[in-house]
């Protein structure tokens, strides 16, 4: 071999990886990362099992593999060169860190003698990422010897491991690479030592259990479940409250609604009424998922005084309503099921109360009778088949499918919310989309127009993804902040329209095309399962809806206690 210590101590690297999971690599080009872009390539082609996506863009790279792990639930590696190309990464990493989703980033360097000295396409990559990953080690693959072998192998299982440890994010493998970069191909890798993990959980002590049992006896339960990707525990979740008969306040991405006594819709609640008529208010609380998009609910909880307890042992007292009173750091579908156990039948009166106000919320969200940012969604609830899935982008779609969707079949709902920006949204769906099945997109243009560059992937890879963009020309959102206000500035500022045309968006990328303005269009539109659906809508007239809807509301309401 002509490159041997290099050619096999990245296998070591490969084989780590794989052996702990890892079966799905993004690679952006770049000489500096040949070594492992190469040898990744010719383990996947040996092995079905392995997955390889390539993405020039870095930072549509990192968003695509954060799509792909937070859908999937798996580690996902990705790979580039050395310099700027890895600070392209960090949007994503930012968003894996808050959201816990486990990211294993290789980013090849310059040698240390190449480092600060001026050399070409060469920064300081040393905790490049700082806080934004749990851990950043570099590894030496030109360095012999037995120990370094054995050390590579061993780092890189305990990289995973690591990223897969509770709480889950995003780690950081840095390799400085000397010339030549070439391995050798065709050489049958060396076996490594795996490491074992058996599984384990974390779950209360049977004291604390009866103690929370005894806690919740008799009392009225407010359960809430804020977004959620994995779905172990949803059924146990669904059971007890059905069985205690406490409602349970679904946010939109906890993928509940529309079942048991799931109360959906409650942020319209929250914005009508700042507190609670008394039939409504809780004893207790009891909160999992990470945070709840409602805002105006998060602002109800910052009033509260009742005990509240934050489950799970990734939340780490994520809550800054600053209610939570107790923190219980264990497994959620193990404690469910503790629960699920021990606690009987409770007084159903609570559960009715909420039922009944919830129906008459229901009864005054409107009727799709023309297509505007609202009936869009309500639209989407309606017709999307069961099963599918759909990504939805930060801004105003989040809001209005926390208003306006019920969860009118069985579907998986995913949203970027540990950071909530518009940033890598199209590559984070067309990572989701690498799951096959039926895919959907509900983004708006400046979102889109921020991540054009992620249609490549779909286009590249045949991925089967449906766009819905609602094109008010601009940050619709801010039509509803005080920014609004400083009306000399405002469009230059804050609305920021961009005039894109969408129908040559979609040409660039290959990419079936409708523009559509009745519902009737719309529907037709997503029957016929076209790829690029532009839904045209005014921001002054959509601000103008919600206020509509909302002064409703505060009327309905207005005399309850």
């Amino acid at each position: 071999m002509q490159n041997e210590t290099l050619t096999l101590n990245t296998h070591r690297l490969i084989s780590g990886l794989i052996a702990q999971g890892v079966h799905q690599f993004v690679i952006s080009p770049g000489s500096r990362s040949t070594p492992v872009a190469l040898l990744i390539a010719e383990r996947v082609q040996q092995q079905p099992a392995l997955r390889l996506f390539v993405d020039v863009d870095e930072r549509s790279a990192a968003f695509f593999a954060l799509g792909m792990a937070k859908t999937q639930q798996v580690p996902v590696a990705l790979v580039c060169t050395s310099g700027t190309a890895a600070a392209e990464y960090l949007p994503a990493l930012a968003e894996a860190r808050l959201l816990h989703i486990p990211l294993i980033v290789l980013t090849t360097d310059r040698p240390l003698e190449l480092t600060n000295i001026g050399a070409p396409q060469a920064i300081d990559q040393t905790e490049l990422y700082g806080k934004q990953v749990k851990q950043s080690q570099r590894l030496e693959l030109q360095q012999p010897g037995t120990t370094n072998a054995d050390f590579i192998a061993f780092q890189s299982q305990r990289s995973v491991l690591t990223a897969m440890a509770l709480p889950r994010g995003p780690i950081q493998l840095n390799l400085p690479l000397r010339k030549p970069l070439l391995p050798d191909l065709g050489v049958t890798p060396p076996q490594i030592k795996t490491v074992t993990v058996p599984q384990a959980t974390v779950t209360l002590a049977p004291t604390a259990l009866t103690e929370l049992a005894g806690q919740l006896q008799g009392k009225r339960v407010l359960l809430i479940a804020g977004p959620e990707e994995d779905s172990a525990y949803r059924a146990t979740l669904l059971a007890l409250s059905q069985k205690c008969h406490w409602p349970l306040l679904a946010d939109s991405l906890a993928n509940l609604r529309g079942r048991g006594a799931v109360i959906s819709n409650f942020d319209l609640l929250f914005q009508a009424r700042t507190t609670l008529p008394a039939a409504l208010q809780p004893d207790v609380i009891i909160r999992f998922g990470s945070t709840p998009v409602s805002a105006p609910l998060m602002t109800w909880l910052e009033q509260q005084t009742v005990p509240l307890y934050l489950v799970g042992a990734q939340r780490q007292m994520a809550d800054y309503s600053r209610a939570t009173t107790h923190v219980l750091a264990a497994d959620e579908q193990l404690l469910l099921a503790e629960l699920l156990a021990v606690m009987p039948a409770q007084d159903a009166t609570y559960l009715a109360n909420w039922q009944q106000y919830a129906q008459r919320l229901q009864t005054k969200l409107t009727v799709p009778t023309e297509l505007n940012e609202v009936t869009s969604v309500q639209v989407l609830d309606c017709l999307l088949p069961a099963t599918s899935r759909l990504f939805i982008s930060n801004s105003m779609p989040i809001r209005d499918v926390e208003d306006f969707y019920s969860g009118q079949a069985v579907r998986e709902l995913y949203c970027n919310r540990g950071a909530n920006g518009i940033d890598g949204v199209v590559s984070t769906a067309a990572g989701m989309a690498t799951l096959g099945g039926a895919n959907y997109l509900l983004i708006g243009d400046l979102a889109l127009f921020h991540d054009m560059n992620g249609l490549m992937m779909l286009r590249r890879y045949q991925l089967p993804l449906t766009i819905v963009v609602i094109n008010n020309n601009g940050g619709g959102i801010f039509s509803f902040l005080p920014q609004a206000a400083a009306t000399d500035y405002f469009e230059d500022l804050f609305g920021t329209p961009q005039a894109l045309d969408l129908a040559q968006v979609a040409a660039l990328y290959q990419r079936s095309y409708q523009k559509v303005t009745t519902l009737v269009e719309f529907e037709q539109a997503l029957q016929m399962q076209v790829q690029f659906i532009e839904v045209i809508s005014q921001r002054a007239d959509n601000l103008q809806l919600h206020r509509r809807l909302v002064s409703c509301l505060k009327q309905e309401l207005s005399g309850d206690d």
